[in-house]
């Protein structure tokens, strides 16, 4: 079957040979070529082949039982969604997934119809339909909320987070998690799920609570979760966060190391991972100009990423303000025009950043309003005078105190 190409009569043929008599071995080998043909199938790219051959093979369904055919049908299915998108194809998986959904609702097929129904939430994520996907998880997490189906619900509840953070509701979003968390610590969650809940966990508390270091801690949970499954998409995606994370904490140092890890390195050719990368390298040589390209040549990754996206703003303030430190470092006083031409910027926009630095105490210093100059102040430190001199007044009004108090009691 793996060698010779397998076409829709050959397993049409077979399908319409098998009857309720038929041997284990001969029902196991007509699924086995179904298998290969909606395979074959998506090598090709041909999802109207696949969903031709889902209806072509209905009568196999009532022969292998409810769960056998259940399950035949979730894999003819992941075969389709394998496919690579294009605009057509996401619409084709899309029309796909709800054909086998109304098959199984007119069959009372009920488990199959709520699992199928899960995949499509997760396919709307996928093509960005979050709108469709948050409206569909709400209506099926109240359905297994009510069957108490927890570990569908565990899975849908973290699509629903997702489309709820894309669609910028971060309430509904933590709503969501929490429903997720709350089945998970009651009824077992595969590592798979467990990883998935972590991985949300991580991206709501950057995106919110600004806790980094939290995050960074679920991110790496994740890795390690989808790391031990063999799950290497999503622990490239967790990886990719720890990183985002250790940017955000100013901590671009640790970068190198931490991917020199022994179980880090299979990673490191990922262009998720060489994009994160370059974007930290720009942080760590405090070069705006690095930090623009970065984003220039990484667009899918580090634009259109949402997670990253969310700290954009702040990631290139932050890398201005880096650059703008790292040119007026040597210098006691320095012409806003030659701060401006440096960066690549014109002088309003790099005046008024340099004004909100010496609000935040990120600078010490002033702008000369007459000469159109910075003045940095001198950093002042506990120098051994200083700190003898406050020693020496600190003494002195003990002395003065004592000296009044003894000045009363003569009176």
């Amino acid at each position: 079957m793996s060698s010779t190409p397998v076409t829709l009569k050959a397993v049409q043929s077979e399908v319409s040979a098998r009857n309720a008599k038929s041997s284990e071995a001969e029902v196991k080998r007509c699924e086995d070529l179904i298998l290969s043909y909606a395979k074959q199938l998506a090598k090709e790219k041909d999802i109207t082949g696949i969903r031709t051959l889902v209806k072509s093979i209905q009568n196999f369904y009532d022969l292998v039982g409810k769960a056998r055919a259940s399950k035949l049908i979730r894999d003819i299915v992941e075969f389709a969604l394998t496919v690579e998108q294009g605009k057509q194809e996401k619409e084709e998986k899309i029309d796909l997934l709800k054909n086998c959904i109304e098959w199984a609702t007119s069959n009372k097929r009920e488990f199959l119809r709520r699992s199928l129904q899960a995949r499509l939430v997760r396919l709307y994520n996928d093509v960005r339909e979050f709108t469709e996907g948050q409206k569909l998880g709400q209506e099926l997490s109240k359905e297994l909320k009510k069957l108490e189906d927890r570990e569908l619900l565990i899975e849908v509840s973290i699509e629903e987070s997702k489309c709820a953070f894309n669609l910028n509701n971060l309430s509904k979003a933590k709503t969501a998690l929490l429903t997720a968390k709350t089945s998970s610590n009651s009824a077992f969650a595969s590592p798979q799920l467990q990883a998935a809940v972590d991985m949300q966990s991580g991206v709501l508390y950057s995106a919110e609570e600004r806790d980094y270091k939290t995050s960074f801690s679920y991110f790496y949970e994740a890795f390690e979760g989808y790391g031990s499954i063999g799950d290497k998409i999503n622990a490239t995606g967790a990886l990719k966060y720890m990183i985002l994370c250790k940017i955000m904490l100013n901590e671009t140092e640790q970068v190198p190391a931490m991917l020199s890890t022994k179980e880090v390195l299979p990673y490191n050719t990922s262009p998720r991972i060489v994009a994160i990368r370059a974007m930290a390298d720009a942080f760590r040589k405090r070069s705006l100009k690095d930090f623009m390209k970065a984003l220039e040549e990484h667009k899918k990754e580090l634009v259109e990423d949402k997670v990253v996206a969310v700290h954009s703003q702040n990631l290139e303030r932050t890398m201005l303000e880096k650059e703008i430190s790292r040119v007026i470092e040597p210098y006691s006083e320095i012409e806003l025009s030659y701060i401006a031409r440096v960066i690549g910027m014109t002088v309003p926009p790099t005046e008024k950043a340099i004004a909100r630095m010496i609000l935040d105490k990120k600078l010490m210093g002033s702008i000369d309003q007459h000469g159109d100059t910075v003045v940095i102040y001198p950093k002042a430190g506990a120098t051994k005078q200083f700190t003898r001199a406050l020693t020496t007044i600190r003494e002195l009004t003990k002395t003065v105190d004592v000296s009044y108090s003894r000045t009363k009691v003569i009176k």
